[in-house]
This record gives C-alpha cells, sequence and structure tokens, in this order.
C-alpha cells in the first residue's frame, strides 16, 4: 500500500528566519529525533529544480509509533507559502511491519503542533 501522506498549506508574514527559529523550536518542542535537509531526485539535474527556502523532514518517535513530516517554506515576496506533509505507512504495511512502521496519524498531530507554531 505504500506511504500515504496528508498536506496542509497555509501563508504567513513571517519572515524566513522567522519561521526557521519557530521551526527550531517547535520540533525540539516535539522532541525530533532526526531533522534532514530534503535530497532531490533528480540527480545531477538537481542545480534546475525549483527548490524551497526551507526543505527538511523531520522525524521522531512517540511512545512506540514512529512519525514523520516534511515541510517547504517558500518565500513569496510579502508572504511565505507554508507546506506540511505528514507522512505514514498505510494499514497494510503497518500491520506487516507492527513497530517499525510510520504512523500517519502521529504524524498528523506532530504536523499539526509545527503548524501552530509556524502560524
Amino acid at each position: 500500500m505504500g506511504i500515504k501522506h496528508d498536506d496542509i498549506e497555509f501563508e504567513s508574514p513571517r519572515t524566513v528566519q522567522d519561521i526557521g527559529r519557530r521551526l527550531q523550536e517547535s520540533l525540539a518542542g516535539i522532541k525530533a529525533s532526526s531533522v534532514e535537509h530534503l535530497e532531490s531526485a533528480a540527480g545531477a539535474l538537481a542545480q534546475f529544480d525549483d527548490r524551497a527556502d526551507i526543505e527538511v523532514i523531520a522525524r521522531g518517535v512517540d511512545f512506540s509509533s514512529l512519525w514523520a513530516v516534511q515541510v517547504y517554506v517558500e518565500d513569496r515576496g510579502a508572504r511565505r507559502a507554508v507546506r506540511l506533509v505528514a507522512l505514514g505507512d498505510g494499514s497494510f504495511t503497518r500491520t506487516m511491519s507492527g513497530r517499525n512502521s510510520t504512523s500517519l496519524a502521529k504524524s498528523i498531530k506532530k504536523r499539526d503542533v509545527i503548524a501552530r507554531s509556524l502560524r
């Protein structure tokens, strides 16, 4: 069944720097165990990608469930576009993998906490 996702998008009048600081605080607050820059899948042609100003994936463990949220922030002049993507395994994968799968429900909860801190 593969990876499922649930996205939200909103605009913010905050600067990219302010959003970055708030994101750091939020991820520390929800105990993200790793935060990594998203790499392009275009390989040698990555230089031609349209890239956001902030592109990261945050991961963590909440009790026995894994969670993951992708964060994209793009400067659009007077406003910043923010896109948060909660990731999770499909129900079949979760059943087969058990504890080593990513919970979409947990990811959505973490994504919503992040969203409140960035608005």
